[in-house]
């Protein structure tokens, strides 16, 4: 993997082929140091219940689950409910 692969996917807007649904654009990623290859993608939620009361939700989605990475969109299919972390802020 280059460098600058994984900058490359920041920003991209993410949809579940699942069902659809538009997740959200990754804001990070993270990355096996020694193989040198992405291992999840990042997304944070910006609606919902849980923003109102100062908790993040992200989801946090493995590369095994990726589609197909386009210009501007990255497909994936799973079940979101896994991959959800809420977080105190």
């Amino acid at each position: 993997m280059k460098d600058d692969c994984a900058v490359r996917l920041i920003g991209k807007e993410v949809i579940n082929v699942k069902d659809g649904s538009r997740i959200g654009r990754i804001s990070d990623v993270c990355a096996d140091v020694k193989s040198g290859t992405i291992c999840t993608l990042i997304i944070p939620s910006v609606k919902g219940f849980f923003s109102f009361f100062g908790k993040k939700k992200e989801y946090f989605v493995n590369w095994c689950n990726v589609v197909k990475v386009g210009k501007d969109i990255v497909l994936i299919d799973t079940d979101l409910r896994g991959c959800v972390r809420i977080c105190e802020e």
